[in-house]
């Protein structure tokens, strides 16, 4: 276990998961649908990979859509070739059944799809992978990370595919990562009765950020690993500006390599991840076409704030009156999107990072 710039994949790099990873591997081989959730950094793409790295899986990156304001069933399917791609270079048996899909043609390194009306749908890609996995006694994983931004597609919804692969496709599972919660579960609308997914059970694999004492035995192990001696005093600080969020630990781990045991470092990463995460929450601002979510931000700063207190500071900031449907949607979105959580009547950032850079946001 050290300090990794990119999700970890094996078992022995990832610190203190056990009961999540138990959890989440018996789910994957008894269950259809299972969703991992957490906040950004919290550590969900890490154990995805390392609970699924013996098992047949197609990894879906949806993560790299976030910026988009909106994706087509194209934008999807070119995801998923590639990712076949990669996944039939380690099953060669697994082309033999792709071939038999409608729109699918398969090379000795790769496979293409048709485009226009003869594409392949997405159900029939998934009986294929099915029928494979059932003649070799295995189960396919396919895992879509941060998920949620399929709500975006626009004249397609694979809803129904997944529908269909949770009352027939006894042999392909899929574990739905997502940061932005309230939007994955808007996109599954499993408690919707329209939805195709209505009434599907969705295994709940939650990851909450490291505790105090586990997040500087984190920083301490990491240190020990690479012989660097730190301090209590510095890992005690590291913690209490960077919380039990695991990738910032991690970052500060890293910078701490390379630049040494100094308090000023701290600070600096502090000010770097900042930026990464003002840059993210700005990406948020722009496709949702309102600079009030920046407000917003500004008045929970550190401490949080009431409902009575963001509307009256809204008022007064804005000049103009802000209706209880409005800050009710403002919050929302904020909230789904994971910036923001409610705790008791106190709504709090929920990034320490992004609390800290919170006042000078300029978006």
């Amino acid at each position: 276990m050290g300090f990794f710039e990119r999700p970890v994949e094996r078992p022995e790099e990832l610190f203190d998961r056990e009961k999540e990873l138990e959890n989440l591997r018996r789910a994957i081989s008894s269950r259809a649908m299972i969703a991992v959730l957490g906040a950004r950094r919290v550590g969900k793409t890490s154990l995805i990979k390392v609970a699924t790295h013996d098992m047949p899986r197609i990894y879906l990156d949806i993560r790299k859509f976030e910026s988009a304001s909106y994706i087509t069933y194209d934008t999807f399917l070119e995801e998923l070739r590639r990712n076949l791609s990669d996944f039939m270079s380690l099953h060669e048996k697994v082309k033999e059944y792709l071939r038999r899909v409608r729109g699918v043609r398969v090379f000795k390194v790769g496979v293409e799809f048709s485009v226009g009306e003869s594409r392949p749908s997405f159900s029939s890609m998934l009986e294929a992978l099915n029928e494979w996995a059932e003649e070799e006694n295995a189960r396919v994983v396919m895992v879509m990370d941060e998920v949620q931004e399929l709500v975006k597609m626009r004249g397609y919804s694979i809803l129904p595919s997944l529908a269909y692969a949770y009352d027939n496709l006894r042999n392909v599972s899929f574990v739905f990562a997502g940061s932005k919660i309230g939007i994955l579960y808007r996109f599954l609308r499993i408690d919707d009765a329209s939805s195709p997914l209505y009434g599907r059970y969705l295994e709940r694999v939650v990851l909450n950020p490291l505790s105090k004492d586990l997040a500087i035995e984190f920083l301490r192990k990491g240190f020990e690993e690479h012989g660097v001696r730190v301090s209590e005093d510095f890992l005690s600080m590291a913690v209490e500006k960077l919380d039990g969020i695991i990738g910032w630990l991690s970052f500060l781990g890293l910078r701490v390599l390379s630049r040494g045991v100094d308090e000023s470092v701290i600070n600096e990463v502090i000010e770097e991840a900042s930026r990464i995460a003002v840059s993210e929450f700005c990406n948020f601002v722009e496709v949702m076409g309102t600079k009030r979510y920046v407000e917003i931000l500004r008045v929970l700063g550190s401490e949080g704030a009431t409902w009575s207190q963001i509307r009256r500071y809204l008022e007064l900031r804005l000049g103009t009156r802000i209706y209880d449907s409005e800050l009710s949607r403002l919050l929302r979105n904020l909230m789904d999107n994971g910036f923001v959580e409610k705790r008791g009547k106190v709504y709090v950032i929920s990034d320490p990072i992004l609390r800290h850079a919170s006042k000078h946001v300029r978006c």
